[in-house]
């Protein structure tokens, strides 16, 4: 079982579990997503990639946004019942080129293989629109490590999630190659170091 699919499996066997214990969004997200908004403006495009349960896709379109959320688990799509959402693999969007305003894609990226990295900021530049923006949050650090899940989901005690830690300028120079000028980061802690990074389509 390779890293994508063994990570699909864990979070769709603990989807209800993940829903109910990050059910209240921190407020430090809740600014990024003003801030997007606050860029955008009104009826703008955006795609939550890795949306999960779709709690952030609401709050999108709370803000005005015209938002889908993408995920590939149809067990976390399903957990809370956010309408239109889509089943869809990052790296293959089923997205007409320059057909978005925006990508938010919050503690996602970090699942995909190094290897696959550019492949998939490939696949956000096609999507987005020249000027589009993106905002990204990864785990801050070096290297790529198994994690065991956190939640008792009785049998599945050996569930574990594949992260992929990244440094500002190793990922600057991928969105860079891309096709993305990053222009403003910042860093937060909570459970973990958390990078987030704002770009713009060239």
């Amino acid at each position: 079982m390779n890293e994508a699919v063994a990570t699909q499996a864990a979070y769709s066997s603990i989807a209800a579990q993940y829903a109910r214990t990050w059910d209240q969004v921190p407020p430090w997200i809740v600014e990024e997503l003003d801030r997007l908004a606050g860029l955008l403006g009104e009826g703008a495009r955006v795609a939550d990639l890795g949306c999960g349960p779709g709690r952030h896709t609401r709050l999108l379109r709370e803000r005005a946004l015209r938002a889908t959320g993408f995920d590939l688990s149809a067990e976390m799509l399903a957990a809370l019942g956010t309408p239109g959402q889509v089943r869809a693999d990052m790296l293959a969007l089923p997205v007409a080129d320059a057909a978005l305003d925006g990508i938010w894609c919050a503690a996602a990226l970090l699942h995909i293989p190094r290897t696959a990295l550019p492949a998939a900021l490939a696949e956000f530049a096609r999507v987005l629109r020249r000027g589009g923006e993106l905002v990204l949050a990864v785990a801050e650090g070096d290297g790529e490590k198994w994690e065991s899940v956190p939640y008792d989901v009785p049998g599945h005690e050996a569930l574990r999630r594949y992260y992929v830690l990244h440094r500002l300028e190793s990922l600057s120079a991928l969105l860079d190659t891309a096709g993305f000028d990053v222009y403003n980061h910042w860093r937060r802690v909570s459970h973990r170091q958390w990078l987030h990074v704002h770009a713009r389509k060239r």
